[in-house]
């Protein structure tokens, strides 16, 4: 059963009148006649059977066999019994343009997968496995960030990067999936081939169209389902309204063709762009629009991408600038968080790197320790996958003193119990609850005569569980000591609302007014925290929503 949507009668008629005369001016042999009246009628954007298939048929007739190929397969996505067009296609598979697989791919698990979702794209061979190295390269990488296709079509291409993600991706992440669903916008004047321009080269408004169906098959062919979030619509509409949903971005497939609508992909989305994402540009040596959009976008940055080439018109690149480093910090900062930075240890951290930076700043830069004692005490309280504690360690590390640190964690991912194993003797984990432990903490405090250089709250996020960490451990600080805690979120507007309670499973979380209640009595001053990078959305885990004009969640208090 078709799931197309409905349309004006009066367009459906206009069609079908159209599809009836160039039917009979192919019939007559005025091939190009015909396919004028075909691409006149693919232009409304209303699916008809067999509207494609004359397409196709005009195309062989005019010796363009890859583009009839094309078409038919649209067709086929469209309307997959129609059996005419099946005929037609395998013919100029098998007799005609035989595919077969370029001995200079060896790469069999993209040989595999590419079995699959042949069918459902236009893309060349060279630029699905380019697609495919780049997505694998950084998810092996770890790259953080999701993947974003603008331009679907029949959906081969996103299924085939949704399935890098699930076989090779170390850490979180989605496909966001951005297309009409329903054939290409109208083109400019901007848009034209070798000239031409793009309507008149039959491949202009309404070509392209696969219903959002035909990205589900293929979806469920692969099994990679749950992985891909489509957007229907055009991207004018829809990039400004879902951007911050899309959050971080790893990689992003431009399969635009136009330079309207490659310039709104690049307005949109670039700012969201990881440090070292990767952009592939499907169109740059055919459609002179989008080569435009391009240029002049990195124009107006100042920055010269380099364009790496793929075939005769697929290009990509590496992100060419970075999100620029916090003019006040001096280098030296900068560098030792570098050599501290446990995601270089190929280490999954939830935490942003300006997060990751403003804990290494205040262990490494801010922590005066006792001179009497000599020993660096410190307390996290939830650890979760042992990320905080190992940055912490390594950034205590610095001062070059014996150090203890007591991790309060009831439970823990396998990766912070393979860093305790690392840590070895200068963690103690407590497996207990918070509240649990912090007496027990006191009285071997008050055994030894020692008490905590910093404490770090991560555990429960909601009120009363903050509050209580709050209550119980703040009394183990020392004076000068830190006291840190990790998502602080800004209060509900209309703004953040939805991204807020996206991230916490749709409750406010209770740590920004526990803080602020707490710290209305206590004796302790605020800490300013430097970002490293400014400018750099990415916050806590990369693949969830950007919280608008949030860049860190970390906040530090010194008790007096």
């Amino acid at each position: 059963m078709s799931n197309h949507p409905s349309h004006p009668p009066h367009d459906t008629a206009v069609v079908q009148g159209l599809l009836a005369e160039a039917s009979k001016l192919l019939q007559s042999g005025a091939v190009q006649q015909a396919f004028d009246a075909a691409a006149k009628a693919k232009s409304f954007r209303v699916p008809t059977i067999n509207l494609d298939l004359i397409r196709g048929a005009c195309l062989v007739n005019m010796g363009r066999f890859q583009d009839a190929v094309q078409s038919l397969r649209e067709e086929l996505c469209l309307f997959p019994n129609n059996q005419e067009a099946k005929r037609l296609l395998d013919y100029l598979e098998v007799e005609v343009i035989p595919y077969s697989r370029p001995s200079t791919i060896n790469d069999p698990d993209f040989i595999q997968v590419l079995e699959i979702i042949r069918p459902y794209t236009m893309l060349s061979t060279e630029r699905l496995h380019n697609l495919f190295n780049q997505a694998r390269r950084l998810c092996l990488e770890n790259i953080q960030g999701n993947f974003v296709e603008c331009g679907v079509a029949g959906g081969g291409s996103s299924a085939l990067l949704a399935y890098v993600i699930r076989r090779y991706s170390r850490s979180p992440r989605l496909l966001w999936s951005f297309d009409s669903f329903c054939g290409m916008p109208t083109p400019s004047a901007e848009d034209h081939h070798d000239g031409i321009a793009a309507d008149d080269t039959g491949w202009g408004t309404g070509t392209c169209a696969a219903p959002l169906r035909s990205l589900e098959e293929v979806s469920r062919k692969l099994g990679i389902s749950d992985l891909i979030r489509p957007v229907e619509g055009f991207f004018d509409s829809t990039l400004p309204a879902m951007r911050n949903w899309v959050g971080s971005i790893a990689l992003l497939h431009m399969d635009a063709d136009w330079h309207s609508s490659t310039k709104s992909i690049l307005d949109n989305l670039y700012g969201q762009l990881a440090d070292r994402a990767v952009i592939q540009v499907d169109d740059y040596g055919y459609w002179a629009g989008c080569r435009k959009a391009c240029d002049d976008f990195f124009a107006t940055r100042a920055v010269r991408p380099v364009l790496r080439q793929i075939d005769e018109t697929g290009v990509w690149l590496e992100k060419p600038d970075q999100f620029p480093l916090n003019p006040i910090l001096s280098p030296e900062s900068v560098s030792g968080f570098r050599l501290c930075d446990i995601t270089q240890f190929g280490v999954e951290s939830q935490m942003s790197e300006n997060e990751r930076f403003q804990l290494y700043w205040l262990l490494a830069s801010e922590l005066t320790p006792s001179k009497q004692r000599r020993e660096i005490s410190f307390v996290e309280v939830g650890s979760y996958a042992g990320a905080s504690l190992l940055q912490s360690y390594i950034s205590l590390k610095s001062h070059g003193l014996p150090m203890r640190l007591c991790a309060v964690e009831p439970s823990g991912q396998a990766q912070f119990y393979q860093v305790l194993r690392e840590l070895g003797p200068e963690v103690r984990h407590l497996k207990m609850f918070s509240d649990v432990a912090a007496p027990l903490i006191a009285e071997e405090y008050r055994r030894e005569g020692r008490i905590a250089d910093a404490i770090f709250i991560d555990g429960d996020h909601s009120y009363e569980g903050v509050k209580r960490d709050l209550e119980l451990y703040y009394p183990l600080l020392a004076a000068g000591g830190l006291l840190i805690v990790h998502d602080y979120l800004p209060p509900l507007t209309g703004e953040n609302r939805d991204y807020i309670l996206f991230h916490h499973g749709n409750k406010e979380p209770g740590i920004r007014q526990a803080c602020d209640e707490f710290f209305a009595s206590a004796e302790a001053d605020p800490i300013e925290l430097p970002l490293l990078k400014p400018t750099d959305p990415t916050q806590t885990q990369s693949w969830l929503p950007i919280i608008p004009d949030v860049f860190s969640t970390v906040r530090a208090w010194r008790k007096r």
